[in-house]
């Protein structure tokens, strides 16, 4: 009897976590009821970033390329940062998509996420600058949006995470086993279950943080969904609920709760806050693997104001040749702004990118002809320290002239 109680009890308390997506199972594009959110804004797209007649052009700053200058003084990562806005706005760049929370660490003052590893800190562990505020600073001094961008689900490694403080909702659910916080087979990274309530709350609540206490011009995240297509992942949440059979919709519907989620809680900070995705640049991965609805994020609203799909292949890429692919994202029918994300990491890796001479250029140009309304570069490393090579493409992308 006390066996059969227990396990009605804990029946009940994983339903209340976990049944909170709700719609009517086997259909493919359907409204999703945003439980718990606030009611979702119209898009805004008057702010200087989104004005159709403006080109976004972007570069992502991620935690590699900060990983040098973070680790000293203050004044050494003033200095350093100070350098990365000058390069960018020299380069005739104008939006930074900068890393501000990795690995559920957070480069910034938080109260919901530990502080990055990377940082220096006093005795207490207390951080001894904030490396936001200083990038918001600089960025705006030279001209340039910052968008701060985090990773929604992934956590650093069990072995890091194991000395964050249990003040952290992150460690305390490692702790608890609750199965808000997961490990996930071959992956060193801890990673968040996007199907509990309170994961998409804390996920949504620190986007907020950030826009209540940083100057920020928007908040970007990519495409680091689902870890995995392992069943066993989110198999408590899925078990419990009775509105889907199919596991599939199931996840791309807890996702764009997700993504939901985070647009609300931003857009209650500040309607001028821009909130942009970044998925897969193949779409069908983006179902098929990461869960991600793009179609249902480019063509209503309340998700996102733009879409930054990774279109990070070669023109003469045999599966996903690049033409081809830009133009699967504009079939679309899509009512928010694309900006193309480029591979600049792949000049001196493959073969196309390295002996095709202003490539980056190239793709921005078809991008912007095509109708997007920009381009954005991965990554910084790659765009400014590439030697010769790279000279010559950072030239082409400042001309963006010339046919192919």
């Amino acid at each position: 009897m006390k066996r059969r109680i227990f396990s009605a009890v804990m029946t009940v308390m994983l339903l209340s976590a976990c049944a909170e997506v709700k719609g009517t199972a086997g259909t493919q594009q359907r409204e999703i009821p945003l439980a718990n959110a606030s009611p979702l804004p119209e898009a805004d797209m008057d702010t200087d970033t989104k004005k159709g007649e403006d080109t976004i052009k972007a570069v992502w700053i991620s935690y590699i390329d900060l990983a040098d200058i973070i680790t000293g003084s203050e004044n050494s990562f003033r200095t350093g940062f100070e350098r990365m806005c000058k390069n960018c706005r020299d380069q005739g760049l104008n939006t930074l998509f900068v890393h501000v929370r990795a690995f559920g660490d957070a480069y910034y003052r938080s109260e919901l996420f530990p502080p990055s590893d990377l940082i220096p800190k006093n005795d207490n562990g207390d951080i001894l600058f904030d490396p936001l505020e200083i990038m918001t600073e600089t960025a705006h001094s030279y001209g340039l949006a910052l968008h701060a961008w985090i990773n929604p689900m992934r956590l650093q490694s069990r072995e890091s995470m194991e000395s964050v403080s249990s003040t952290f909702r992150t460690r305390q659910w490692l702790d608890d086993g609750s199965g808000r916080v997961n490990e996930v087979d071959g992956d060193m990274h801890l990673w968040l279950d996007p199907t509990h309530k309170e994961v998409r709350e804390l996920i949504a609540e620190g986007a907020a943080e950030i826009c209540r206490n940083y100057d920020v011009d928007g908040i970007h995240y990519d495409d680091y969904f689902y870890p995995t297509t392992d069943a066993a992942f989110d198999a408590e949440c899925f078990t419990v609920q009775n509105e889907y059979d199919d596991l599939a919709q199931y996840r791309l519907d807890c996702v764009s709760q997700m993504c939901a989620d985070i647009y609300s809680t931003v857009k209650s900070e500040s309607d001028s806050i821009t909130v942009s995705i970044s998925p897969q640049g193949n779409i069908e991965n983006n179902y098929n693997s990461l869960y991600a609805d793009v179609k249902r994020w480019l063509t209503e609203d309340g998700y996102a104001d733009i879409i930054v799909p990774q279109i990070y292949y070669g023109y003469d890429n045999l599966i996903k040749p690049y033409k081809q692919t830009l133009e699967e994202w504009r079939s679309l029918d899509a009512d928010k702004p694309i900006v193309v994300g480029l591979a600049a990491y792949k000049i001196g890796s493959e073969d196309e990118f390295t002996d095709t001479e202003g490539i980056i250029a190239l793709q921005a140009q078809d991008a912007v002809e095509g109708g997007c309304q920009g381009y954005a570069v991965y990554n910084y490393i790659s765009l400014f320290d590439g030697g010769e090579r790279m000279a010559e493409e950072r030239k082409a992308l400042s001309d963006l002239g010339g046919e192919r």
